[in-house]
């Protein structure tokens, strides 16, 4: 699979979590007609989408069957398929529901007859009609675990973020950071120009291997402050990560993105304990690969452990 799709397959899951998936498992495409005999114990429920966004989801599937040895149903739907879903819901009573992204969490909610459902969303908006599932977020320690393990020695991290969006992310960071005895500097932004404010102020301020950790979601980092950003760290040796491996390809020393198959794992796993009952909060995106530019990380200087180099899935030569 080539970064574009990786790319442009987890932006288009990010803002919609319009999940694709299909396999060898008992398919019902409910828009098209096309049904096959449920018989399975998890019901996984997603919309219909076009390639090339359906093989990079393929692997959720995969990987919720493997800890799902009674079996699933796939339930592919349009926007005009709620009754045909309900009808073969019906037929098939599945004990639990996996829903992939916050609309299906919507329509599973409307058939699932008081079943559990679990989901995989990108924000907590849904979180009270769950019975567990996983947020499409990474948590602060696995963004700041990559980090140091790339370079142990970097001593100030900065952030420029969106209350709304990261402010328990923020928080973590700083007892983790505080625990390290690593400086944080988190400069909160409410809008394109706050952000743009608190980037000028991090370059000016930034000194040699420190960090530039840039959030997934708040829309503040376009085309233009990213090179900005790159340029400066480049001369500065500033050491830049976020959940972008695009990012990675014009510059940035690393991102972590989605491991597919072990969120559906996870995932399955989840469904598996909701269905016996147990109800537990949404879980942090813990399942990720790492993406690293080579061409970077020898400018900064850095030299990669053998650990580290074999838990890097894309390794890009950058600008």
């Amino acid at each position: 699979m080539d970064l574009k799709a990786v790319t442009l397959g987890f932006a288009r899951f990010a803002r919609t979590l319009a999940v694709p998936l299909s396999g060898a498992l008992a398919l019902m495409a409910l828009a098209t007609g096309l049904t096959a005999a449920p018989g399975g114990d998890i019901a996984v429920i997603y919309p219909q989408v076009r390639e090339p966004f359906a093989a990079l989801y393929r692997d959720y599937v995969s990987g919720i069957s493997r800890v799902a040895p009674e079996g699933i149903d796939q339930y592919a739907v349009n926007g005009q398929g709620r009754e045909q879903l309900a009808a073969a819901v019906g037929q098939s009573s599945p004990a639990v529901f996996i829903a992939l992204g916050n609309k299906s969490v919507r329509l599973a909610d409307e058939v699932r007859a008081g079943k559990p459902l679990v989901a995989v969303v990108t924000d907590r908006k849904y979180e009270a009609r769950l019975a567990g599932g996983i947020l499409l977020k990474p948590s602060a320690d696995v963004y700041l675990a990559n980090l140091f393990d790339i370079h142990a020695r970097v001593d100030h991290v900065y952030l420029v973020y969106n209350p709304a969006y990261d402010q328990d992310m923020v928080d973590e960071a700083a007892r983790i950071l505080a625990a390290r005895k690593v400086r944080f500097s988190a400069i909160p932004a409410g809008n394109i120009r706050e952000a743009a404010a608190g980037y000028q102020q991090l370059l000016r301020e930034a000194r040699s291997y420190s960090a530039i950790w840039l959030p997934p979601d708040n829309g503040f980092v376009d085309s233009s402050l990213l090179a900005t950003l790159l340029d400066v760290a480049w001369e500065k040796k500033l050491i830049v990560f976020s959940s972008n491996p695009l990012f990675v390809k014009h510059g940035a020393a690393f991102a972590v993105y989605p491991d597919n198959q072990r969120v559906g794992s996870t995932l399955g796993r989840i469904a598996l304990r909701a269905r016996a009952g147990e109800r537990t909060p949404l879980e942090p995106l813990k399942d990720v690969r790492l993406a690293v530019n080579e061409r970077t990380v020898n400018h900064l200087g850095i030299d990669l452990s053998p650990a580290v180099r074999r838990r890097i899935e894309l390794m890009l030569p950058g600008r």
